[in-house]
């Protein structure tokens, strides 16, 4: 039976990649944007699966070598160099297939959802006061959240408590039509954000399970509402696509 790695991993995996010469914790940290005891659990996980290694310094770093060690496949994630890699490449290809601003999206352990690897120039217009870590408070009206807690009652869970934001007049505010939202989203396999957040701008997410199954991530697209209305079938079965694809190529 594999267990899954916590939130944040498939991250700190990318930012090991990106710096072969190793950091400490605090730097970690740092650049995840989390606390060190958060950073700490996710370095730990890929100590762990023998993607990541402890030098005589006391910093990490990528473990040499173009493989896995045997038997980290046990773990929900394939050889470190090829997962990065092959998430990334799918981010590029939903960018050439719509042409719309792409991102990766993972909901990290203290409830936000980074959005990852955006892919898209600077004339794609942007959604306007969206973070790139978007917090609980925004959850609910943004297509790469929806599809993350459609999948995880434990993520939905944590979404309850106090009221939610009408950020426009299209933003689901009530539990019971957000669950209603969640239920149509695991049996169509994406979500569809219309103007939900904000004011003529749209976003199509969809899943990407891990080798264990888990929905770890998700492909998300965004762009301005007119754009969608002429091409929102292409674009559905575009993003859920590739999604299906990045899965296949995870799990082998």
């Amino acid at each position: 039976m594999t267990t899954a790695a916590p939130a944040g991993t498939l991250r700190a995996l990318r930012l090991f990649a990106a710096n072969p010469d190793g950091l400490d914790l605090r730097s970690a940290g740092r650049q995840l944007g989390r606390p060190t005891a958060s950073a700490r659990q996710a370095v730990d996980a890929l100590v762990a699966r023998g993607y990541v290694e402890r030098t005589s310094a006391g910093t990490f770093r990528m473990r040499p070598g173009p493989d896995a060690p045997a038997g980290a496949l046990a773990g929900p994630m394939a050889r470190a160099s090829e997962v990065p890699t092959m998430l990334a490449d799918a981010v590029t290809e939903l960018h050439r297939r719509t042409r719309a601003r792409a991102y990766l999206a993972e909901w990290t352990d203290d409830d936000h959802v980074d959005l990852l690897d955006a892919r898209g120039h600077e004339r794609l217009a942007r959604i306007p006061e969206l973070p790139a870590r978007v917090p609980p408070t925004m959850a609910h009206a943004v297509a790469a959240a929806k599809v993350l807690m459609a999948f995880s009652s434990a993520r939905r869970a944590r979404l309850e408590g106090g009221s939610w934001t009408r950020f426009t007049a299209a933003t689901i505010t009530d539990p019971l039509s957000l669950d209603v939202e969640l239920a149509t989203i695991r049996r169509d396999g994406y979500a569809l954000d219309r103007e939900e957040f904000a004011e003529g701008f749209s976003c199509v997410a969809a899943p990407v399970a891990d080798p264990g199954g888990r929905v770890a991530a998700c492909l998300a697209v965004s762009m301005p509402t007119r754009q969608l209305d002429t091409c929102r079938a292409e674009t559905i079965r575009a993003v859920t696509d590739v999604a299906r694809t990045a899965h296949r190529l995870w799990y082998r």
